[in-house]
């Protein structure tokens, strides 16, 4: 459940005025990622088409999501593909023009690269928001999920090798390259980058050791502050500082937005755009997988649950208005959310509040923004590509089976390498390798109905038999087998989502007993399940796993407390479901509270008190053993015993447990045959003894009587007989 919020208006202004100004900054840092380079004459424009777009993404979602708490953003996924494709078609523009030159052509009109980067940006902006719109319009976002855990950690960790690199050339304006190896190491080179890099390793540092929301803004005005007292110190002027490098200024025109995108539809190189579809394609599929994580992500951070095709079809809209006007892709911000929620403020109005600061800045602010250091926007997407590279390789490195963990490193190594494109062709390549992998180890999940088939081995009365089959509906039991991969784990969670949806149970269990592993995708739907259940209030009970899947499961944390519960086997876990449902029914309380005092068993036909032999027993005492001969017939009054048996291997298995209000022995006495099963003490107890010599008086001396209790021992027996068949019949699977 989300925090209740009652903020002042004081706190909500401070919140909103420290989002927007981080937003700010991360808008400089995209632009200057993407138009720092070949394109740095034009970097004023870039921004101002930013930070428009990162008040309208912050506006946006605070009017439409920001009573559900969530916080927009510009986002870094795409971004780091755009600034691939605005150097690819610097370069191709400069080609043509090498080539028109080399063949002598005098009337070659050399294409305008800022407005056809422009045009790339809004073909990709306004496709993620067609996109999004259209899989949460079919309710299909989840098709995106089959792509395999592993292979997106892949994509992301690549996403932040070009944030890095791009970080180093935004701070010394030379490419990362093994070219440029030797220039990046050069005294004049060094000075630049190795401040940003710095200040992007305290801030990851920071984030990772800190963990509060406000640590972002806090060392960004550090590292302002560092860097004034730095100038101070020197003695440095702010021309020489412009001139030198140091600052994003100074811009050419103080006028940070126009209408680039209305002049782009004229002025772009079209037919360049067109080129660069393979790379369009990859900037909205990256797009469209970190939305998805970010919107579970998002319900983390909020301890709710989000319509994933809802948030979708908002941020679709968002984004077709926002590629209109130039912007590039945004949605869920997981750090900015997560600052809102800590604060406690309305994320509407602090929404709402951060997107009129990037508005200001556009409007008031030319000159301001060129004097934002170099060190701090290099910094910033250091910062950003280390924290993806640092939680998909060093992190996750405990977390992945080997296999998987490899895919993630390759995947990196090709885009290190080899670039973006052949990375996500090769992840391409490897999630329908794994898919098939994963497939051909099996997997299927079968629901069954709690009640008269699917119960504990625990004897009860009837009234308590009765009770617990009127309730078969809060309890919704899942058996698994096979694998759970990435696929299937979906699966999983829509079937439990869709159940809670229509009525959510008190218990929920899952069987693994015939689990043979799962994947990491797998283990982030248990997490998920597991915050379902605390948001929603019900209980889930994992039982049989193995210790190979155990140990998986606590890798993502999915470990034994009091929302999930392990249990050996599926026996046991029922057992807690009926104690915890027959705790909640004041009727079976009754029936049990009745059961443990002095009185004789229910149903026990009137008369045979004569009879009866009144035993108490200790706990751990044995009643019967196995291969005594039989005869004797026992009722439980009070306590419990447990039916056992000895396995092949020499483990003792409980066969069912005995509450008070049950018989034992009647089987034997009809039968004839030797005990098969040891009866123990499961706690003090309390049983009625009738002996087969005191069977024999009554059936000599009270015919009536013998009759009655021949009926009734039989009626016990075919009822414990029919649930026994009708377990057996839909344990056939």
């Amino acid at each position: 459940m989300a925090h209740e919020r009652a903020p002042g208006t004081l706190g909500t202004l401070a919140a909103g005025v420290i989002i927007g100004a981080v937003e700010v900054v991360l808008a400089v840092a995209f632009a200057a990622f993407v138009f720092g380079g070949t394109l740095i004459r034009n970097l004023g424009d870039g921004i101002g088409l930013y930070l428009v777009a990162a008040a309208l993404t912050l506006g946006f979602l605070a009017w439409r999501a920001g009573n559900r708490g969530v916080v927009g953003s510009v986002q870094d996924a795409a971004t780091a593909v755009l600034a691939g494709v605005a150097s690819t078609m610097a370069a191709r523009v400069l080609e043509l023009e090498h080539q028109a030159q080399a063949s002598g052509i005098s009337d070659f009109v050399r294409p305008d690269i800022f407005l056809t980067v422009i045009a790339t940006t809004l073909v990709v902006t306004v496709s993620c928001g067609v996109v999004f719109f259209t899989l949460g319009r079919f309710r299909a976002g989840n098709l995106v999920r089959f792509v395999p855990y592993p292979v997106v950690g892949g994509f992301l960790a690549g996403t932040g090798w070009l944030l890095f690199k791009g970080g180093l050339f935004v701070a010394s304006g030379v490419e990362v390259h093994f070219r440029t190896a030797e220039l990046l190491v050069s005294t004049t080179t060094l000075k630049h980058w190795v401040p940003a890099f710095v200040f992007g390793v305290i801030l990851l540092v920071a984030v990772r050791r800190v963990q509060k929301p406000l640590v972002i803004p806090i060392v960004i005005a550090i590292g302002l502050a560092a860097f004034v007292i730095g100038m101070v110190v020197t003695g440095s002027s702010l021309d020489a500082a412009k001139h030198g490098r140091w600052l994003l200024g100074p811009f050419e025109s103080a006028r940070l937005w126009q209408p680039w995108t209305l002049r782009a539809l004229s002025g772009a190189d079209w037919s360049g755009v067109l080129s660069q579809w393979a790379g369009i394609a990859t900037a909205v599929f990256v797009a469209t997988i970190a939305i998805l994580f970010n919107i579970s992500g998002t319900e983390v951070v909020l301890r709710r649950d989000l319509d994933t095709n809802r948030e979708l079809r908002d941020t679709g809209v968002l984004n077709v208005i926002s590629g209109a006007l130039g912007g590039i892709p945004g949605y869920h911000a997981l750090s900015l959310t997560a600052l809102a929620d800590r604060m406690s403020v309305n994320g509407r109005k602090a929404g709402l509040i951060a997107a009129a600061v990037p508005l200001l800045g556009v409007i008031f602010g030319a000159s301001v923004i060129e004097l934002i250091p170099r060190m701090i926007v290099g910094g910033v997407l250091v910062f950003l590509g280390l924290a993806f590279m640092v939680e998909w390789i060093w992190d996750k490195r405990k977390v992945l089976p080997p296999l998987e963990y490899g895919v993630v490193v390759v995947i990196l190594a090709v885009i290190i390498g080899r670039g973006y494109l052949p990375g996500v062709e090769l992840g391409l390549v490897l999630a329908v390798v794994l898919f098939a992998v994963s497939y051909g180890r099996g997997q299927l999940v079968r629901e069954v109905a709690f009640g008269d088939a699917y119960h504990s081995n625990v004897d009860r009365p009837a009234e308590q038999r009765v009770s617990l089959r009127t309730m078969g509906d809060r309890v919704q039991i899942l058996r698994l087998n096979g694998f759970v991969f990435f696929g299937s784990a979906y699966g999983l969670l829509e079937r439990i989502r869709k159940r809670v949806e229509a009525s959510p149970p008190t218990f929920l269990v899952i069987d693994l007993r015939r689990v043979t592993g799962m994947d990491s995708s797998g283990v982030v739907s248990f997490v998920k399940i597991a915050h379902l259940a605390e948001a929603q209030g019900f209980d889930v009970i994992l039982t049989g796993a193995t210790d190979p899947v155990r140990r998986q499961l606590a890798r993502g944390s999915v470990v034994q407390s009091d929302l999930v519960r392990f249990e050996p086997d599926l026996d046991h876990g029922l057992q807690r479901c009926e104690e915890g449902l027959l705790a909640l029914t004041p009727a079976a309380s009754k029936t049990a509270a009745a059961l443990d005092g002095d009185g004789v068993v229910a149903g026990m036909p009137a008369g045979l008190d004569p009879y009866l032999e009144r035993i108490e027993l200790a706990e751990g005492a044995v009643l019967i053993h196995q291969d005594d001969p039989s005869g004797d017939v026992f009722l439980l009054q009070a306590g419990r015993l447990r039916v056992e048996t000895v396995t092949a291997e020499g483990t003792r298995m409980r066969l069912r447990t005995l509450r008070p209000g049950v018989v034992v022995g009647e089987v034997a006495l009809y039968t004839g045959v030797p005990r098969t099963a040891d009866v123990v003490t499961e706690t003090p107890a309390v049983v009625l003894r009738l002996g087969a010599d005191a069977i024999a008086r009554i059936e000599a001396q009270e015919p009536e009587l013998a009759a009655r209790l021949h009926r009734w021992l039989a009626w016990t027996l075919a009822d414990r007989l029919g649930e026994t068949l009708r377990t057996f019949d839909a344990m056939l699977d």
